[in-house]
């Protein structure tokens, strides 16, 4: 099971070399970490606004036009195993994003700290998502989108 290296996996699903046990692992590690990733329980505490329901919106809009980008470019390709190759692929891709937000987050988060909000939260107030936060993570789901179409394309013949 591949859980960073994607080329590997792609060359296993071209092959058709993948078992249905494999598969399976895929596709419960990959819904793990979708449950895990969308917890409501990782925001408790946290005040839900204005800007939360924007990129609950736009998460959501971005998401059935990202899918239904790679389910095109899949379709243009060879037309075959759309729902298999988006868990299994999903798995390695959202890690490697995962990780990547990670980086940003630690990166974003100096940069507020030193340069936007030198101060400290005091206890009683809680973090508000700003309009930053939202366009962040619609860069990220469309670089998520863009990354899985370009490996979708790799299964032309």
């Amino acid at each position: 099971m591949y859980i960073w290296k994607v080329s590997p996996l792609i060359e296993q699903l071209k092959s058709e070399s993948l078992s249905q046990k494999e598969q399976l692992k895929y596709f419960l590690t990959y819904g793990i970490l979708m449950t895990l990733a969308t917890d409501p329980l990782l925001t408790v505490g946290l005040e839900y606004g204005f800007y939360d329901a924007i990129n609950t919106v736009i998460m959501s809009l971005m998401t059935i036009i990202g899918v239904v980008y790679c389910y095109k470019v899949n379709k243009s390709t060879d037309d075959k195993d759309f729902i298999l190759r988006f868990v299994t692929l999903g798995l390695p891709i959202t890690v490697r994003l995962i990780v990547l937000t990670l980086v940003i987050g630690i990166f974003w988060g100096v940069i507020d700290a030193i340069f936007i909000d030198s101060l400290y939260l005091e206890e009683s107030e809680t973090y508000q998502t700003t309009i930053v936060d939202v366009s962040l993570t619609s860069i990220l789901i469309v670089v998520y989108y863009y990354y899985f179409a370009s490996k979708l394309k790799l299964f032309a013949k």
